[in-house]
C-alpha cells in the first residue's frame, strides 16, 4: 500500500475496511482543508494540497457538471448542468445521492452535515428584495423543496453579504449592513440582529473606492467567525462571544482560515499554517494555486494579490486515511 500514488490509495480505500485500515496506516494526519475545483471542461475535478502543492484529478461520476456548490464532512453539493438538479457527491467513497429539482433562484445555498445523517437538511437563501427573504429547504429523501418568505424589519444587503454556514443547529448569513441573519429549520423562523462596529467602514460613509470587498462567514467550535476583505488590505476577522463581536486583530491564536465564498472553514494549530488566512485562487492559464495572508508576517505570500478568491472554488476535507 505504501508504494500506492494518492488516487490508487483513494481507490483501495473504498474496497472494504481493511484496505481502508490498511491505508490509514502509511500516511500521516493531515488536518488542513484541501482547495476543489472543476476545469471548464472535462469530466473530472482538481484537487490541490495548500501546503505541498500537490495537484490530483479525480473523475466525476457523470457528465454535464456545472458546479460545486457547498462543501462539509468530505461531501460536495453538484449541480448538473440543466442548472435546476442538485445532488450530493462524496469523490472519495464515490457515492452519489440524488436531490429533488430546484427552480427558484438563490444567491447563497448550504447543507448542514454528512448527507448520510438523518439530520441533514438543506438551506437556500434568496433576497427578494431588501426587507423580503425567501428560504428555501429540503433533505435527502425529500421529494420537494419548501419555500417560505419572510418580511424583515431590518434590511438585507442585496449587494454584498457573505455565505450561509449552519451552526448550534441554525443557519447564518451576514450582510455588510453588520446584520446577522438567524434561520432556525426545526421551527422555520427568521430573526436577525444588528451591530454598528462591524458593518464596512467605505460602504456606510458613502466613501467611493473600487476596491472589492467580500464577507466570509464561519464557525469554529460553535462560535461563529467573521471575515470581510478590502481588496489586498490585510483580512480583518472578527468572533462572536456573548453576542458581542471582538476583532482578532493581531493574532488569530492559533486559528487556521480556509475562505471560500462559497463555503469556507477553520482548523486549530496546523503545523505550518497557523495564524494564517488561505484563499483558492487560479493562477496564469488557470493553474491551481493558493494565496495566504500571515498574521505573525503580516504581509501575503507569495506576493500581494491583484483579487481574492475565485468564485468557482472552495475547500475540502482531505482523503478520510489523510486525517
Amino acid at each position: 500500500m505504501s508504494l500506492l500514488s494518492l488516487k490508487d490509495k483513494i481507490r483501495a480505500s473504498t474496497v472494504c475496511k481493511e484496505w481502508r485500515e490498511a491505508a490509514k496506516s502509511v500516511t500521516v494526519v493531515h488536518k488542513y482543508q484541501w482547495f476543489v475545483s472543476i476545469p471548464t471542461w472535462g469530466n473530472s475535478i482538481d484537487l490541490l494540497d495548500p501546503l505541498h502543492g500537490n495537484k490530483y484529478t479525480m473523475k466525476l461520476p457523470e457528465q454535464g457538471v456545472t458546479d460545486v456548490s457547498y462543501s462539509k464532512d468530505g461531501w460536495l453539493l453538484m449541480r448538473r448542468s440543466c442548472f435546476v438538479q442538485f445532488f450530493f457527491f462524496n469523490p472519495y467513497s464515490r457515492e452519489l445521492i440524488s436531490l429533488p429539482d430546484y427552480e427558484l433562484p438563490y444567491q447563497a445555498i448550504a447543507f448542514s452535515s454528512s448527507p448520510t445523517s438523518e439530520t441533514c437538511t438543506l438551506v437556500t437563501l434568496n433576497p427578494i428584495s431588501e426587507y423580503n427573504v425567501a428560504i428555501s429547504t429540503c433533505y435527502p429523501g425529500a421529494n420537494e423543496w419548501i419555500t417560505t418568505e419572510f418580511h424583515c424589519s431590518l434590511a438585507f444587503d442585496l449587494n454584498i453579504h457573505s455565505n450561509l454556514v449552519f451552526a448550534n443547529d441554525h443557519f447564518y448569513c451576514f450582510t455588510s449592513g453588520g446584520v446577522l441573519f438567524d434561520f432556525d429549520p426545526a421551527s422555520r423562523t427568521l430573526n436577525h440582529q444588528a451591530w454598528d462596529d462591524v458593518k464596512f467602514p467605505e460602504v456606510h460613509n458613502n466613501e467611493l473606492s473600487f476596491r472589492p470587498k467580500k464577507l466570509y462567514l464561519m464557525e469554529h467550535k460553535g462560535e461563529l467567525v467573521l471575515m470581510y476583505t478590502y481588496g489586498s488590505e490585510k483580512p480583518v476577522v472578527y468572533k462572536l462571544v456573548s453576542s458581542k463581536w471582538e476583532e482578532m486583530s493581531s493574532t488569530l491564536d492559533g486559528l487556521t482560515i480556509f475562505a471560500s465564498l462559497l463555503c469556507s472553514e477553520t482548523r486549530m494549530d496546523v503545523l505550518g499554517m497557523k495564524n494564517c488566512v488561505y484563499f483558492p485562487e487560479f493562477g496564469l492559464c488557470n493553474n491551481m494555486q493558493c494565496v495566504s495572508y500571515s498574521y505573525d508576517d503580516a504581509r501575503y505570500y507569495p506576493d500581494q494579490p491583484q483579487r481574492l478568491c475565485s468564485v468557482e472554488t472552495l475547500w475540502i476535507d482531505p482523503p478520510p486515511f489523510l486525517r
